[in-house]
C-alpha cells in the first residue's frame, strides 16, 4: 500500500471519527432541550414568578424600534442571513459563505396575560420563513423569486447567473412563538420600596441641619431626641405616600432573555409541544448518523 493511499485513509478515518463525534453532541444537544421543554410547564406573563420559564404567546414589533430584514426590507420580530459565493476547487463546486448577520434587536412576546421583552441575543432560534434566492451582485436587491420548488429555483439560478445564492430567515410578527429563558422584572425602587424611598428622603434631610432642626426640635435645645426623631421618621413617610399618590407608579419591565446559568434559550415559530416534536427529530437523525458514522469506522479498522 503506497504512502499516498495509506493517508487517503487515514483522512477517512480521521473524518468519520469527527462525523460520529458531531452527531452525537448534536443529538445529546437536542435531546437534552427536548427534555428542558417537557419538563417546562408553559406559563403566563402575568403571573409567572421569576427565573427560568417557559411562554407560548405572539411576538410583536415595538414601535419604537421597527425591525426589518436587511436582504427583503420586510418587517420582522427576529432575522438571521448569509450571501454566499460559488465557487471551483479542481473539479469539485462550492459555496462560501462572505456575509452573514443575526438580529439584536429585541421585541414583545404578548401571551393574552401580558407583554414581556424578548432580548434574542445567544438564543437558539428556530424560525418557520426562510427564502432562498440567488443573485449575480453581492448585494442582491429587494426582490425575492416568484418560482417556487426545484424548476423555481434552477429557472432563478439561470435567469441571475446563480453567482451568489441568499438566504434569509425570519421570525414574523404577530407569528406564534414559544420561548425559554430567564425571566426577570425590573422596575422603579421607589414605588415598589416606601420604607426605603422614606429613610432616602430623611437622609437627604440630615444633610441641611438648620432646616432638620427648625422643623422638629421642639425643646429647642439643638439636639433631635428620639420622640422628634419619630416625628422626622413619620413625616418622611407621610411625604413619599403622598408623591406616590400623586405620582402614577413606575410601570415594570418584564425580560426574557439568555439565562446566566447555561440553560437553553429557545425561541421557536410554534408552541411548546411542536418544538419537542422538532427538537425529537433532530436527536433521532444525530444518534442514527452516529450509529452509521460509528459502524463504517469499526468496519474501515477492521478491514484496513
Amino acid at each position: 500500500m503506497s504512502g499516498d493511499t495509506r493517508f487517503k485513509i487515514f483522512l477517512l478515518l480521521l473524518g468519520l471519527a469527527g462525523a460520529a463525534a458531531y452527531s452525537f453532541w448534536y443529538a445529546f444537544k437536542a435531546w437534552r432541550a427536548n427534555r428542558i421543554i417537557a419538563d417546562t410547564p408553559a406559563s403566563r406573563v402575568r403571573s409567572a414568578a421569576q427565573g427560568y420559564v417557559e411562554f407560548v404567546g405572539q411576538g410583536l414589533i415595538r414601535e419604537e424600534a421597527p425591525n426589518k430584514a436587511p436582504l427583503t426590507s420586510r418587517p420582522c420580530t427576529w432575522w438571521r442571513y448569509k450571501i454566499e459565493e460559488r465557487g471551483s476547487v479542481g473539479r469539485s463546486r462550492n459555496w462560501t459563505t462572505i456575509d452573514s448577520g443575526i438580529s439584536e434587536v429585541p421585541f414583545i412576546l404578548d401571551d393574552g396575560s401580558g407583554q414581556c421583552l424578548v432580548d434574542p441575543r445567544g438564543a437558539e432560534v428556530f424560525p418557520m420563513t426562510k427564502d432562498v434566492w440567488y443573485g449575480a451582485s453581492e448585494w442582491p436587491d429587494v426582490r425575492i423569486p416568484d418560482g417556487q420548488g426545484f424548476f423555481g429555483k434552477l429557472a432563478d439560478v439561470l435567469l441571475s447567473g446563480g453567482r451568489y445564492r441568499y438566504t434569509e430567515y425570519r421570525l414574523q410578527s404577530h407569528e406564534p412563538v414559544c420561548a425559554l429563558g430567564e425571566f426577570r422584572s425590573l422596575g422603579g425602587v421607589g414605588a415598589e420600596d416606601p420604607d426605603r424611598a422614606a429613610a432616602q428622603l430623611l437622609h437627604d434631610w440630615k444633610q441641611d441641619q438648620k432646616t432638620l432642626l427648625e422643623r422638629f426640635d421642639r425643646d429647642r435645645d439643638g439636639v433631635l431626641d428620639g420622640d422628634e426623631w419619630d416625628l422626622a421618621r413619620a413625616a418622611a413617610r407621610q411625604q413619599v405616600a403622598g408623591s406616590m399618590l400623586a405620582k402614577p407608579p413606575t410601570p415594570t419591565l418584564s425580560v426574557l432573555s439568555k439565562p446566566e446559568d447555561g440553560r437553553a434559550f429557545l425561541l421557536s415559530a410554534s408552541d411548546g409541544a411542536s418544538l419537542a416534536r422538532r427538537l425529537r427529530r433532530q436527536a433521532f437523525t444525530g444518534f442514527a448518523a452516529c450509529l452509521g458514522s460509528s459502524a463504517a469506522l469499526a468496519w474501515m479498522v477492521a478491514h484496513v
